[in-house]
């Protein structure tokens, strides 16, 4: 699959309030040094009063824009990956197009939900719309707001997350820039990373069997499990649909899920390890974000580079997996 669609910018907003893995261990009780142990992280960003998900992804989207030159209405779509959004409806998109200005009638918007491959998701079908003609500049904008659904019990996820947001602006482009992408899940393990309560199940009307049922858990260990047996077999095929072997890869920029996972990507996928963009230690897991706001750190960091090869490449909840293969 190469389809003529190429980054033209990328934006991002870290929220306000900074929270250290000292910190958390002196609220809930652990001893010292135990939340970065367990997590790989030193600190996180946490929203602070009054600020919002439309905030953040309004201000990473607005970033984007400016940087390429682009106003709301030179687009034709927004897509914003987020996993819990501002509200059920309207969509985020739709709020946030209307923060920016966006003139009625002149831009489709919509909200995607995968998890943790949100952003890649939602590239996918900008790309597919750019290709087909129907667009020709999508702006795709990820946001969460994870420390709202932490349960601090659990060391294993409540150390792990941040909030943020991170956007890019997609256009058409005279030569073929996203070389591959693929999706693919496994259904089986849909109860290694879950948020039972909040959606038509369970909900303020007809509450849960518990107050946890809201918060976020996640079994770490199976996860990993099945990452390390189907991961390397997943590479293989996005490489092979590429067209580019590892050697060819001048940055891997990963889903941030954990410092286990960054671990595994270094030692047993066969890349090179100086190619990999980890920002996990002072951003921790941003969901949907996480992908796009090491994109952009990459980018604002001249580590990535106009022509470079980069690989795009994580997990989410279902379990799913995801990579991109794209010349920037």
């Amino acid at each position: 699959m190469l389809l003529p669609v190429r980054i033209a910018s990328v934006g991002s907003h870290t929220p306000q309030r900074l929270v250290t893995s000292a910190e958390l261990d002196a609220a809930h009780g652990r001893a010292a040094g135990v939340t970065l142990a367990r997590s790989g992280v030193e600190s996180r960003h946490w929203i602070g009063p009054g600020e919002t998900s439309l905030g953040m992804v309004t201000a990473a989207a607005g970033q984007a824009l400016d940087r390429a030159g682009l106003g709301i209405d030179d687009l034709d779509a927004v897509i914003v990956a987020s996993i819990v959004p501002e509200q059920p409806m309207p969509t985020t998109a739709i709020l946030a197009a209307r923060e920016l200005g966006a003139g009625g009638g002149r831009l489709q918007a919509f909200d995607v939900n995968a998890s943790c491959l949100g952003f890649l998701t939602a590239v996918q079908q900008a790309a597919f719309g750019i290709a087909a003609g129907t667009w020709r500049r999508v702006l795709v904008a990820a946001v969460d707001v994870a420390s709202k659904g932490l349960n601090h019990d659990d060391i294993e996820s409540s150390a792990l997350f941040g909030d943020g947001a991170a956007a890019v602006v997609l256009e058409g482009s005279g030569e073929a820039s996203l070389l591959a992408l693929r999706l693919t899940s496994y259904p089986a393990a849909a109860a290694l990373c879950r948020i039972p309560a909040g959606g038509t199940r369970w909900n303020a009307v007809t509450p849960p069997p518990a107050p946890t049922d809201y918060l976020f858990a996640m079994d770490g260990l199976g996860m990993m499990k099945l990452v390390a047996r189907e991961m390397p077999a997943f590479l293989d095929d996005l490489l092979a649909d590429a067209g580019v072997r590892r050697d060819d890869l001048d940055v891997i920029v990963p889903h941030q899920a954990s410092g286990l996972g960054l671990r595994f990507l270094r030692e047993r996928l066969g890349v090179r390890p100086d190619a990999v963009v980890d920002v996990l230690a002072e951003r921790g897991n941003q969901v949907s974000a996480s992908m796009p706001t090491a994109l952009a750190a990459a980018v604002d960091s001249g580590r990535l580079q106009r022509g470079d090869t980069c690989l795009l490449i994580g997990t989410g909840a279902g379990l799913l997996f995801g990579g991109a293969v794209l010349r920037y």
